[in-house]
């Protein structure tokens, strides 16, 4: 039974491209299993299929279903990471047609973590099943990079970690796309080598402190509590503005008040029988007055002229029900 949090997202609209968001660990009780994204997928008629992804990682062999997913379907896979790709999660990635790496974003790799217990001969065979796993996962790296296997096995013995350009010149990526302004914000203590402060949040400066040089004259950007940000648009249904919101540098209550006005031009646009009007309206950004216009013109321009000069039957219209005879009613009450 899956536990998916609300870290993980399908948007699947009308006129879309269906997007897949894992922004949790993977694993089947808490975080992202491969059941919930097989369910999603299995019966999705797509040409493509947008997945973001932010993860540390977790359970080797739901990820490996999930990679196995994305690749048996018959649309085109096109990956984005947004953050972190770490572990299992970048063998997710490997999944994709293509895949871009944001500016700023990272990936790992390194061997499975595995535990056992009991007699020396049990620990023997556990050995022998994670080295089985290691080249399992080794074989997808080497698919998309082209690199020999011992390469790839020696990257993951060290634990690896890749920058945006690093990634790109292994050829584990096709493309590096703008920064995307998000923290990882994963608790890496588990990992050996994770770079100093990354997934973490930096502390918040004293305004009292005085600058480091008297030269700086560039206004503090207020902090983006990026995880909050996302957490609303998830809820709110639009994940898909996430990243749009964290580049406009906008505050928990812009965005609160922007995913405010979505629903209302959802509302808005099916109250007015246009209901296929709202994504469109919803990608413009447009505001809920300019919706407002724009529906009392579609309107208008639907509406016919009533010529007072023509009874209803002349003008095509439906003919209203008869009156009520109330006198009728009351002379056969009295009647009784």
């Amino acid at each position: 039974m899956s536990h998916n949090r609300q870290w993980y997202t399908f948007k699947n609209e009308a006129n879309q491209t269906p997007e897949l968001y894992i922004f949790d660990d993977i694993d089947d009780w808490y975080g992202v299993s491969a059941q919930s994204v097989v369910d999603q997928i299995r019966n999705l008629d797509a040409a493509d299929i947008n997945v973001r992804l932010n993860s540390r990682g977790g359970m080797v062999f739901e990820g490996i279903a999930i990679y196995n997913a994305l690749r048996l379907h018959k649309a085109n896979i096109h990956v984005t990471i947004e953050g972190l790709a770490a572990s299992i999660a970048s063998v997710i990635a490997m999944a994709g047609d293509t895949v871009t790496i944001a500016e700023n974003a990272m990936m790992m790799i390194h061997n499975p973590y595995g535990w056992a217990q009991g007699d020396a001969e049990s620990m023997r065979k556990t050995a022998d099943i994670m080295d089985k796993i290691a080249d399992s996962i080794a074989v997808s790296y080497t698919a998309r990079t082209g690199k020999s296997l011992e390469d790839m096995k020696a990257l993951m013995e060290s634990e690896s970690w890749f920058t945006a350009k690093e990634a790109l010149d292994m050829g584990l990526v096709d493309q590096i796309d703008e920064p995307v302004k998000a923290a990882a914000r994963f608790d890496l203590s588990m990992f050996t080598n994770a770079p100093e402060g990354y997934g973490h949040i930096e502390p918040t400066k004293n305004q009292s402190e005085e600058p480091e040089t008297p030269a700086q004259t560039v206004e503090p950007q207020p902090d983006i509590a990026a995880v909050a940000i996302a957490d609303l648009c998830s809820q709110a249904g639009y994940p898909e503005k996430t990243a749009a919101f964290l580049k406009a540098s906008f505050q928990e209550d812009e965005v609160k008040v922007r995913l405010a006005n979505y629903d209302q031009i959802k509302n808005l646009c099916q109250t007015a029988q246009f209901p296929d009007k709202a994504a469109a309206f919803i990608k413009d950004d447009c505001t809920v007055s300019d919706v407002q216009n724009q529906l009392l013109e579609l309107l208008a321009s639907d509406d016919e002229p009533i010529n007072n000069a023509l009874t209803p039957k002349q003008q095509g219209l439906k003919q209203t029900a008869t009156a009520i005879d109330t006198q009728a009613i009351y002379k056969r009450r009295n009647l009784a």
